[in-house]
């Protein structure tokens, strides 16, 4: 029986917050991608990270968070299926891995287009970025196909045990919590200088790039702000495996490890808004666009006048 209430407020997190998140998020990525796929936007190498990015947080979104509503109401075939539980984490782990990739790639894009040099800007273009993040996405299989191999379900719970826990937890510090974070602040921090020691005539796209290193600084802090706590978690779990602990102790470990991934999903959800709320020109084209298509919706309407004519019976 459990000793708190813990497991109630994580089911209602679940139906009633998860729920929201998945809206959310969906929408926002769905305008995400109608937005860089719009002329002012599909012709720049950053756009595209941005649009790999919204591709990949909608299928994360659902990969992740339709098994967890299924759980709900019927019994999680993550606990009872050793071939789901592997496929599952490791697929989500993949498509996270994804988003963070695509966010250093984004950054990296910033620093080439503002160098002097030619032929280093050169190398910024679509296809490009198309080839990494395709090359990136086979080797992040590679990468991570530990997971699948080691992974089991015990006491009907899927996950890391013994020493592949800690190798797990540092793997995961490593390449989630660190790596992604210091390249992002390396490589925005060297775009800004870079900006910074630009000349006068270049005040117009001085102003465009500043906008697109806003979305993208917004973006790296979210990232920081999401992976350190799960993966910081996550080493704690290990360090502590071995440790006689209460009932009470595991439920409360437990909801902790639901809100660092709960937190996590925030990468998926908040790259829209972000955009939406830190760039004025994003913001006004979303609304342009808006108002565009309800104004020509309205037009449709107005030249389809129904007719109601009345036909009188004549007598033969």
């Amino acid at each position: 029986m459990p000793e708190t209430n813990l497991f109630s407020v994580q089911q209602v997190m679940i139906r009633y917050g998860m729920s929201i998140y998945y809206s959310l998020g969906i929408v926002g990525n769905v305008c995400n991608c109608i937005m860089f796929t719009r002329p002012n936007y599909r012709y720049t190498p950053s756009s595209t990270y941005f649009l790999f990015l919204s591709i990949f947080a909608i299928i994360y979104l659902t990969w992740a968070m339709i098994p967890l509503f299924q759980s709900l109401n019927y019994t999680d075939p993550q606990t009872q299926i050793l071939f789901y539980c592997k496929i599952r984490l490791y697929f989500g782990h993949i498509l996270g891995q994804c988003i963070r990739c695509v966010v250093v790639y984004a950054c990296i894009d910033r620093y080439i287009v503002t160098q002097a040099n030619v032929h280093i800007r050169s190398m910024s273009s679509i296809r490009t970025a198309v080839k990494l993040v395709f090359t990136t996405l086979l080797v992040l299989f590679i990468i991570a196909i530990h997971m699948p191999i080691l992974m089991d379900i015990r006491n009907g719970v899927c996950g890391m045990f013994g020493l592949y826990k800690l190798i797990y937890a540092f793997y995961q510090l490593t390449l989630v919590a660190l790596l992604p974070p210091v390249l992002m602040i390396i490589f925005s921090f060297l775009t800004i200088r870079t900006l910074h020691q630009r000349h006068g005539n270049q005040i117009r796209a001085r102003r465009r790039d500043r906008y697109l290193m806003r979305m993208l600084i917004a973006e790296v802090l979210v990232n920081i702000l999401t992976s350190i706590p799960y993966s910081a978690n996550l080493v704690y779990g290990a360090a502590t495996y071995y440790t006689d602990k209460s009932t009470e102790r595991q439920e409360i470990e437990s909801f902790i490890t639901f809100c660092t991934q709960f937190l996590g999903y925030l990468i998926s959800v908040a790259p829209f808004y972000l955009f939406f709320s830190i760039s004025k020109p994003f913001r006004d084209e979303f609304i342009s666009l808006v108002f565009k298509q309800w104004h020509q919706k309205r037009r449709r309407q107005v030249r389809v006048i129904p007719t109601n004519e009345q036909h009188s019976m004549l007598p033969l």
